[in-house]
């Protein structure tokens, strides 16, 4: 895409430069590109928000493990079969499932306020709500009808309510355990029902796999941005806004003939500025 070299020679004349990649060799060939499906468009305000809350459960997430494997030890971790984030204000509580006859109880409780972890509490009462139900169907609905396209053997799950419907939002998402790795591809997001039991709307964001290095730049310049093609959207989608908002770094999304710049949670139209 012409923008991508537009954008590498502007910036290289700052002395610095935007780390742009492509598949490993490797990687292509397990994950050839089959034809793009367009997905389903949002507006700009709803790409945000939803990528502040993947951004949200998926820091909660990990600090609600952490405080829940440093509590109980790893000998006992064994036990937990999942988790749901539910939003309570500005807080998120992070329920952890242990199992049980008919599927799975509420196990542990933890409450992540500003990024942080609190106490580990046993849950009082095994018995999930209905929202907690809908949300851990929502869950498991997901991962039973993920497509062919998988870039990590780890899936991230986050589940939110859809602000448009009465229904739910689920993300399964590609993880990676490298710091200096972004991983831009094998992403998924569904639309599903209120119970969350049946998929309404199913749409791969990306259409093949691709690793990102943050910190791959020539010797004396800085890394200022990544650059990636869209090419099943018209514009960025939530998780360019996740993926800016965990890494700290703007991300260039170059779709049709625009190029948008997606710095945390603003998303601009950069394409003026990439021509000059």
């Amino acid at each position: 895409m012409r923008f991508s070299a537009i954008c590498i020679v502007a910036l290289a004349l700052l002395g610095t430069v935007v780390s742009l990649s492509t598949p490993s060799r490797a990687q292509a060939s397990r994950n050839a590109a089959p034809t793009p499906v367009p997905i389903e468009e949002w507006t700009q305000a709803k790409v945000i928000a939803m990528g502040q809350e993947i951004f949200r459960q998926d820091t909660a997430s990990w600090v609600a493990t952490d405080a829940l494997v440093a509590a109980l030890g790893q000998a006992w971790i064994g036990e937990v079969r999942g988790w749901v984030v539910i939003p309570e204000g500005q807080n998120q509580r992070v329920r952890f499932f242990k199992p049980a006859a008919n599927g799975v109880q509420a196990g542990w409780d933890v409450l992540v306020t500003d990024g942080r972890a609190g106490a580990v509490v046993p849950a009082a009462d095994g018995t999930l709500s209905d929202e907690e139900t809908a949300r851990w169907n929502a869950r498991l609905t997901a991962a039973a009808n993920i497509g062919s396209l998988r870039c990590s053997q780890r899936l991230n799950a986050v589940v939110a309510r859809d602000p448009d419907s009465d229904g739910w939002l689920a993300w399964l998402l590609t993880s990676t355990t490298d710091a200096n790795i972004v991983p831009m591809g094998g992403h998924y997001r569904f639309r599903i029902s209120a119970d969350g039991r049946t998929v309404l709307r199913r749409d791969q964001l990306t259409n093949t796999c691709l690793n990102l290095p943050k910190n791959q730049v020539p010797r004396g310049a800085q890394s200022v941005g990544l650059v990636v093609s869209q090419i099943v959207s018209a514009g960025p989608v939530e998780t360019h806004v996740f993926l800016s908002l965990q890494n700290r770094i703007p991300i260039y999304v170059g779709a049709g003939d625009k190029m948008f710049a997606v710095e945390g949670a603003n998303i601009r139209d950069a394409s003026a500025a990439m021509r000059r």
